[in-house]
């Protein structure tokens, strides 16, 4: 309907049923509306932009009275006609003021990442850029120079790993910003020089490997078992120092892995060798509070309840992520194929072709079974079905040869 919009039309305007609303058309300045709904009442104008017709909110009532509404119609419409739209300006003024921290909080709700991961990214961001968390996004990246100076400074202070660290984040972060702001600069991290590193060789020669057998079997026979799980399946350390009872099912010899790299989304079920579920086995029988559901398979006195460090000096370095290293390398060597390989990993799958593939439980065990012997025979270890823990191959040797020789006599 068409009317002066006043201050008394706006107070006094019919309220409309639910889920209907009511146009009231100014008679006096064209494009300039009213419009009631059942909970509001909102200023509006609207007009041709470019040949297109636009329409944009002013304002509600009662912050926006009908003189004010009607002044800042004016002065809308004026730029509406000679081209400018008023939406375009809002999402660009938007897109200018958002802030690191608030394209952070974006990232983090939009992608399906683990915990851990979303600890990471806020760690980094926290620990390395909290200067730059309150300040605009739109600022950072007209600033290429200063991104490229902090990615300098983070690497002479804390090293090339953690600088090339924080600025995937930080790009990763930008560019969730850019999809949802296109008119932001370009991704600064374009002018900062990583240092690209390249991924860490482990050295898994025999002797080395026979060393770290020894030592291993010396140790507290809860790591000396984490160590040993973590070579046998190549493992991430988060995900085995938070293996669980209920995770485990001897009876069919595999340990589902709830929550690996990759959140939920990249669960998966870990088919066990002979020597794995006699492993598990024995942390289920050496503790009997094991068998509450809810316990962990490595428990320590930490906060966690769990192995949560797994630095070990007498393990000459080969702890951690150089055991799933080691591991891989020697499953290769043992013969197990690349596409098998991937599985037991839990690395995802490559190209089309890997995405196809579902192979079985016992299909990948008969691998897991291969390669667990070729990895007790390279660390010097030898397993006797249904025991746990192994023995060095040498003192099975001498202990036969005693046996030998008692029987001779």
């Amino acid at each position: 309907m068409k009317s002066k919009i006043t201050q008394a039309l706006v107070e006094r305007a019919p309220i409309p049923e639910k889920g209907k609303s009511i146009f009231h058309a100014d008679t006096e300045l064209r494009g300039f509306y009213l419009i009631v709904t059942p909970t509001k009442r909102s200023f509006y104008v609207q007009s041709l932009v470019n040949g297109k017709q636009i329409r944009t909110k002013l304002g509600d009532h009662p912050a926006l009275d009908a003189k004010q509404a009607r002044d800042m119609a004016r002065t809308v419409l004026v730029g509406m006609r000679c081209g400018t739209n008023p939406n375009e300006e809002r999402r660009k003024a938007k897109a200018r003021g958002i802030t690191l921290r608030e394209t952070l909080d974006l990232h983090l709700a939009a992608k399906p990442l683990s915990a851990r991961t979303k600890e990471d990214y806020r760690y980094c961001c926290e620990q390395y850029l909290a200067d730059w968390l309150d300040k605009a996004l739109a600022d950072l990246g007209a600033s290429r120079a200063a991104v490229r100076e902090r990615h300098g400074r983070i690497t002479e202070k804390h090293g090339a790993p953690t600088a090339d660290t924080v600025f995937r984040i930080f790009r990763a972060v930008y560019n969730r910003g850019l999809r949802e702001h296109p008119d932001l600069p370009a991704n600064p991290t374009a002018n900062v020089d990583y240092h690209g590193l390249k991924r860490r060789k482990v050295d898994v020669e025999v002797e080395r490997l026979k060393a770290w057998g020894r030592a291993v079997l010396e140790l507290h026979p809860v790591r000396r078992d984490l160590h040993l799980f973590m070579i046998l399946t190549g493992m991430r350390r988060t995900s085995a120092c938070e293996v669980r009872a209920i995770d485990l099912e001897l009876s069919t010899g595999s340990l589902h892995v709830p929550k690996p790299k990759g959140g939920a989304a990249r669960a998966f079920d870990l088919p066990l060798s002979g020597p794995l579920a006699d492993l598990l086995g024995h942390r289920l029988a050496e503790n009997p509070k094991l068998h509450r559901k809810s316990a962990w398979l490595f428990p320590s006195e930490s906060k966690s309840g769990h192995v949560v460090e797994v630095a070990q000096h007498e393990l000459d370095g080969l702890t951690g992520h150089a055991l799933r290293h080691t591991y891989a390398t020697l499953a290769l060597q043992a013969g197990v194929p690349i596409a098998e390989l991937k599985f037991l990993l839990n690395h995802a799958a490559g190209n089309v072709t890997m995405g196809y593939l579902n192979p079985t439980q016992d299909h990948l065990r008969g691998y897991q079974d291969k390669a667990s012997a070729y990895v007790l025979d390279t660390l010097g270890l030898e397993w006797t079905e249904g025991e746990w823990p192994p023995c060095l191959i040498d003192e099975q040797n001498e202990a036969a040869s005693i046996n030998e020789s008692a029987l001779a006599h």
